[in-house]
């Protein structure tokens, strides 16, 4: 599930050509499954569906165990995506990172961050936004937090960098790592 997801398979950006211009946009969500503004951000043509590599979204939910907005929304996203995609639910899980975060009492609203990269003309020389995805295997209950699931997420880390065309950890300034929510069970 780790290699890259874009241009039939190769790294989305080569080392040596320009880098690609990454796009973040934030939209609201009235609901958890709520993807009316996602997908109008495909249908005014602001990003084409194919250029999208990750969502982030943060539900209403209570962030708790019982809380069932986070799937509900991951649900809503990959149906609507699939559609657009010409593929199913579960590839649209395998290609686009979804990640979801519940709980928005006090000052936070629900919302989406959809990221995306687009080829096209030269961003100018030096630094500036990289985005790079990629997947682990899933893991059994009893490897959570051991050394097979630390090994396997460095590894992911540098598979998301060089698709990002990075070559510096230095340069890594944010990962965002999707996980279970343990149980007691």
């Amino acid at each position: 599930m780790g290699l890259p997801r874009w241009k039939g398979g190769a790294p989305f950006f080569h080392p040596g050509s320009p880098m690609p211009e990454c796009l973040v946009f934030r939209v609201p969500a009235q609901h958890p499954a709520d993807v009316s503004e996602v997908m109008g951000l495909v249908a005014s043509g602001a990003v084409d569906v194919t250029e999208i590599v990750a969502i982030f979204g943060k539900t209403e939910g209570n962030g708790c165990v019982n809380d069932f907005t986070r799937q509900l929304a991951v649900m809503a996203l990959e149906t609507a995506l699939a559609t657009a995609l010409g593929c199913t639910a579960a590839e649209v899980g395998a290609r686009i990172a979804l990640v979801m975060s519940g709980g928005t009492e006090g000052g936070l609203s629900p919302h989406f961050l959809v990221l995306a990269r687009r080829d096209g003309p030269a961003v100018p020389v030096g630094k500036a936004l990289a985005i790079g995805t990629a997947f682990t295997q899933e893991f059994r209950a009893e490897e959570i937090g051991r050394m097979a699931q630390v090994e396997a997420t460095a590894a992911a880390v540098g598979r998301a960098m060089a698709e990002a065309g990075l070559t510096d950890p230095a340069d890594v300034h944010f990962v965002q790592v999707k996980c279970p929510l343990l149980t007691s069970a």
